[in-house]
C-alpha cells in the first residue's frame, strides 16, 4: 500500500540444518506463537520483497528458526544471514503485541543501579542477534548492560529512569 511505514521485526541469523533454514530473531513480542505472518519483507538490491514462511518453530519467546518458500538450501540461506525482517504496520498490529517494540524509547534514561546509585544516560541500544545491550555513558567510562527482565526493577517513563538490579562486578568490567 503506498504510505504505508514499514517496520523492522527481526533479523534472520545464521543458516541452520540442510534445507535452507534460519534461526531467527524478534525484536518484538508475538501475540501467540501459533499466529504468525505468512510473509516477511527482506530487502534485496534497495527493494523490500516479500519471503514466503513455510513453518517457524519456536525456541523461545523471541527466537526460533524459520523456513521460507524462496530459501530451499543453506547455500542461499548463508547470501541473506544478517538481514532485517519487515512488516507493514497493519501486519505489526496483527501478529505483534501493543506494548511490545523497540526499546529505543529508553535512549536518553537515567540507568540506575538500585546499590550503586546512577550509572550514567542510556545513549545507544545495541540490538545483537539474541542480546540487547544497553550503552550507557557517564563522564569517565562506557558500560554496557544486558538488557535483561531479570535486571529489570521499574522504568518510570515520567521520570525517564530504568532503575536495574545488576550482579555484582558487572560495572567494573
Amino acid at each position: 500500500m503506498a504510505g504505508e511505514q514499514n517496520i523492522a521485526v527481526g533479523k534472520l541469523g545464521k543458516p541452520h540444518g540442510i534445507s535452507g533454514a534460519f534461526r531467527i530473531y524478534m525484536q518484538r513480542e508475538l501475540k501467540s506463537a501459533q499466529k504468525f505472518p505468512k510473509h516477511f519483507l527482506v530487502m534485496e538490491k534497495g527493494t523490500l520483497l516479500p519471503w514466503f514462511v513455510t513453518k517457524i518453530e519456536w525456541i523461545g519467546f523471541n527466537e526460533g528458526f524459520v523456513w521460507f518458500e524462496e530459501i530451499t538450501n543453506p547455500e542461499k540461506a548463508k547470501q541473506y544471514s544478517g538481514r532485517e525482517l519487515f512488516l507493514t504496520e497493519k501486519d505489526v498490529n496483527t501478529f505483534f503485541k501493543k506494548d511490545s517494540g523497540s526499546y529505543s524509547e529508553l535512549i536518553g534514561y537515567k540507568a540506575i543501579e538500585e546499590t550503586e546509585g546512577e550509572i550514567g544516560i542510556i545513549e545507544e541500544i545495541i540490538e545483537n542477534p539474541g542480546q540487547i545491550l544497553l550503552s550507557i555513558k557517564n563522564e569517565t567510562k562506557e558500560v554496557l548492560i544486558p538488557l535483561v527482565d531479570e535486571f529489570i526493577q521499574e522504568i518510570n517513563k515520567k521520570r525517564k529512569e530504568i532503575v536495574l538490579n545488576l550482579p555484582q562486578g558487572l560495572l567494573d568490567l
